[in-house]
């Protein structure tokens, strides 16, 4: 089998569009889709992982006034996992070199990731058995082929969940294995050398930024500094009002998932800058509503 890169390296220049979290949300998925098209031939469309696995509810059953940040708030949708995939394997096919997706934990349950429950005992087996099992083989082979990181020379690193890895050096990452995953561990008394068996570290990096929800700035600092970047954008977590900035370094965003229209966030930044801090991220200029009023 090719060697599959895990990470991603942007251009220096264009426009970037980035997305969180869509959960089989397929209004949202078309109507990011139709502003990336927008944007010119130079523009790249970034997602973060986490197409895959909203609600199974049927719409009369689910809650009314449900608190900010619950993965129930915003507009009642059903899971439309498969019209998703299928969209944005045929954006990567129409607009080739520019559309990139990051592996996110809901797609890595599907090929060897811990099966996540948020809205079904066993969500990945539960959309197999909607699909089939000629789609799901298909299915699992794209998501086995998805970088787990992206890198942009102006400035920004990219990843599901919060970097919060023990990361010695950007290639490290190219060492993991999807088969391979040690949950993160919830101590900061740091292991030796010593400790690491065969895969060991790689397996650990996996379920680091594949899982954990916020990331110390001092943790953010270091890493930022190993990988040549200022400033780490990540989703995973709902963030009621559409981002979140946590220190100079990090920028938590929310696209899709658990969020009520007027707050839903994209960001599109111009590859040709260079962003020194969050601070740099602006409202109105970076940080864009999704649904524009």
């Amino acid at each position: 089998m090719a060697h599959r890169a895990k990470l991603l390296r942007l251009p220096g220049h264009g426009k970037l569009l980035v997305s969180a979290d869509l959960h089989g949300n397929y209004r949202d998925f078309l109507t990011i889709a139709h502003r990336f098209e927008r944007l010119g031939e130079d523009a790249h469309l970034l997602f973060l992982g986490d197409l895959v696995h909203g609600p199974y509810l049927p719409l009369s059953q689910w809650p009314h006034d449900v608190p900010p940040g619950h993965p129930l708030a915003g507009r009642p949708y059903c899971d439309e996992s498969p019209a998703v995939l299928l969209g944005v394997q045929l954006l990567l096919s129409r607009y080739p070199g520019r559309v990139h997706v990051l592996l996110g934990n809901h797609e890595h349950a599907h090929i060897g990731g811990p099966r996540t429950a948020l809205f079904a005992r066993d969500e990945a087996t539960a959309l197999e058995q909607r699909i089939g099992i000629e789609a799901s083989l298909h299915m699992a082979s794209f998501f086995r082929s998805l970088p787990i990181v992206a890198w942009a020379p102006c400035g920004l690193f990219f990843s599901h969940a919060a970097p919060a890895c023990e990361l010695v050096r950007i290639e490290d990452i190219e060492g993991i294995d999807y088969r391979r995953y040690i949950a993160p561990r919830r101590t900061d008394k740091p292991r030796t050398a010593k400790s690491n068996k065969p895969g060991e570290l790689a397996a650990r990096l996996l379920g680091q930024l594949l899982w954990e929800h916020v990331l110390p700035p001092f943790k953010a600092q270091s890493l930022l500094a190993r990988v040549g970047a200022q400033v780490a954008v990540y989703g995973h977590t709902i963030i009621p009002t559409g981002y979140q900035a946590i220190g100079y370094e990090q920028l938590i965003l929310s696209t899709s998932f658990g969020m009520h229209d007027q707050h839903k966030t994209l960001l599109l930044l111009d590859l040709d800058e260079h962003y020194l801090s969050v601070d740099s991220i602006r409202p109105g200029i970076e940080l864009l509503p999704l649904y524009e009023r």
